[in-house]
Parts: structure tokens; sequence; C-alpha cells
């Protein structure tokens, strides 16, 4: 298997190139990455890890056929730092950009992308006012009042018939209190009734809350491990002491963090989580990706929520190959059509109007089961 140069993975990566050459050579596609590489902090470790994804993926699609120039650009963190990059035409040749990390910078790349006919492909922020106008605008993270909205999508469709109960945790959660606030709206106006719970309430108020006859769907508007494990004991005792009453938990994208202390408790409260990402640690895929990173640069992938590798991997395979079948003009008129099987992140666009860029609108429900096993449930799209 080829290595790539240390060089270029380390944060001595400015201006330098890649070149990957495939068997038949069928497309040519030169790529940007303009990151924040040179800071010495988390942030800069990162976008190194996600780098070194990107870098898999070109590696697989040099085995597809398709020859890549790679330019690495370390970005800085302000609008004048991009400036000063465009400025120095660094990005003059490239076809493709990922980029950048920091919200400040997004209008000036946005605008010399249109200017100079290239795609921006913008992993990590999630604003999406740039994309007015900007046609070759692909926004990977969606707001999070978009990714909300297709959360209570899934609450309608896979739970229309569940007694929805909101916990109050008494937090100052401004994620949870979103999320529940719309969910009350959402229900409201379809003439369903919530019922109300705090989570320092007694059995009596619990007993009240729930309905033996039908299944129960218990909402914390809080994301914390906190507000969970005060629960926890508390449904505990509920189901002990009241073993006909069936209910089910829908929580957040950040309890996948939790899995390593709480997954017991997952399976046994038949846990549902929506988000936009996920990957499989039972994966023999997974493993060999793993074993496949830790081969190429020495050190295995950083175990965070996502993985930054994987999401590297995932958005540039999906976008090399797009243009290798595609090629730049028509890419952006069969962006639902391009095959690819991701590792943990999916991807599906929707354009945000005419004239716009595009949305990645990919949300999914983990299920845990009380069954101890893991099921994906996603929109037909």
């Amino acid at each position: 298997m080829k290595r790539f140069s240390i060089l270029l993975l380390s944060l001595l990566i400015i201006g330098t190139s890649l070149s990957a050459q495939g068997v038949q050579d069928t497309r040519h596609v030169r790529m940007g990455v303009v990151l924040p590489f040179k800071e010495k902090n988390a942030r800069g470790a990162k976008m190194v890890e996600f780098y070194r994804g990107l870098l898999m993926a070109v590696d697989s699609m040099k085995h597809e056929g398709l020859s890549i120039d790679v330019h690495a650009m370390h970005s800085g963190a302000s609008a004048a730092d991009m400036d000063a990059l465009i400025v120095s035409r660094q990005m003059k040749d490239c076809d493709i950009i990922f980029g950048p990390l920091d919200a400040a910078q997004l209008t000036g790349l946005a605008d010399y992308c249109d200017l100079n006919d290239k795609i921006l492909v913008v992993p990590f922020s999630s604003s999406t006012f740039q994309a007015t106008g900007h046609e070759r605008f692909f926004t990977i993270t969606a707001p999070r009042e978009n990714i909300q909205q297709e959360a209570l999508w899934y609450i309608q469709d896979q739970f229309a018939n569940y007694n929805v109960i909101i916990v109050d945790c008494n937090e100052k959660n401004e994620e949870g209190k979103a999320f529940t606030d719309q969910l009350k709206q959402t229900m409201s106006e379809r003439g369903l009734h919530i019922r109300p719970l705090s989570l320092d309430s007694d059995d009596d108020a619990f007993l009240q809350a729930f309905l033996p006859e039908r299944k129960n769907l218990i909402v914390l508007n809080s994301t914390s491990v906190k507000a969970l494990n005060q629960l926890i004991p508390k449904l505990n005792d509920f189901r002990r002491e009241h073993p006909d009453y069936h209910f089910s938990l829908f929580g957040y994208p950040a309890w996948q963090t939790y899995t390593s202390q709480l997954l017991s408790e997952f399976y046994a409260f038949d846990t549902y989580i929506y988000t936009t990402f996920y990957r499989n640690p039972l994966s023999e895929r997974c493993e060999a990706i793993d074993r496949q990173f830790l081969n190429w640069f020495h050190t295995p992938m950083a175990n965070t929520f996502p993985r930054y590798a994987l999401m590297g991997f995932d958005i540039g395979y999906f976008f090399l190959r797009g243009l290798s079948i595609y090629g730049k003009e028509r890419l952006l008129y069969n962006i639902t059509q391009v095959p690819a099987r991701p590792y943990q992140h999916p991807l599906h666009f929707e354009q945000m109007g005419d004239g716009n860029g595009y949305l990645n609108t990919f949300v999914q429900l983990v299920h845990y089961t009380p069954y101890q096993s893991i099921e994906l449930i996603t929109r037909n799209h």
C-alpha cells in the first residue's frame, strides 16, 4: 500500500501537492483543502485528522482511475487571513475546495469560488446564509434548527400513537429547550396533547403522566448526562413498581458520547437517538479502515464523536467519486445520484432554492433495542 509522506501530513503542508495517478486516468481533479492546519491546539489536531481521512479517500479514488492533485493550505481564522490566501492565488487551479472551518471566512471564500467556477464544500460550519446566491456551495453540517426539524418528523412518523411526555430537567440547556419547545408547538398544531413532568417528581406524578393503554415516549428538555443519570434510577423504580407500562426514550446526538457508561440503560429503555452521523463500533468494515489508518499514519484514529478522519473520508470520497462520474458541470444536477457507502456520514443534499447552494439534510435514528441490538432508521429520500 502506498504511504503518503509524513511531511505532507504534518502541519508543514501549505502549498504542497499530491498526485494520485489512476490506471486509466479517466478524469483529473485539482482539490484544495483550506483549514487551520498550523494551530497547535485541539482544533488544529482535528483538522489534520480530517485531512488524513481526505487523503485516504484520494487513494481509494486512485484505484478507481481518477487522477488527483491535492493542494493543502493553512487558512488562518479571520476574514483577513482568507483574503490574503485568495490574493496569493494558491487556489487558482483548484476545481473543488474543502473548507474553511471558521464562519468569518465563508463569505469571502464563497464569493471567490463563484467568480472562479469552483465547487466549495464546507464540512464544519452550520451557517447557511452564505449559500444564498452561491449555487456551487455545499454545506455538510446543517444548522441545529434544520436537524431538529428532521427529528420532529421522525417523532410524528415513528411515534404517532405514543403518549409523549416531556421531562423538565430544571437546567439551562439551550439545545434541549429549543427542541422540546418546537415539539410542543408541533404537537399542539396537530391537536395532540403533551404531558409535562418534572424530573424532581415523585412516583405518583410519574404515574399520572404515563398511560397504561399506550406506549409512552419520554423526551428530556436537556442533552446533559447529568439529567440522564438523574432520570435513570427513577425509571428503574417506576418500571419495577409498574411493569405493565411500556415506554421508550428519545434523545439527542450528544447521547452517543454517553454510550460507554449508559449502553445497558439505553438498551433497557428502548432508546432512540437522532443524529446526522453514526459509526458502528461492531462493523468489520470500520475496524478495517481503523487498521488502515494506523498503518498509514502510525497512530490510531482519534476516538471522537464524530471521528474526523471518517468524516474526511466520507465527504472526500463522495465528492471525488461524483466528479469522476459526472464532471464538475453535471455534478450539481446529479448530486443525489452519487453512489457512496459511508463509514459514518451519509450525505443527502437538497438545494436551498433556485440559484442557491445545497444543504445536507440527512438525519437518522439510532435505535438501541431491548434485545441489545442497534438498528438505524432513515427516511426514504
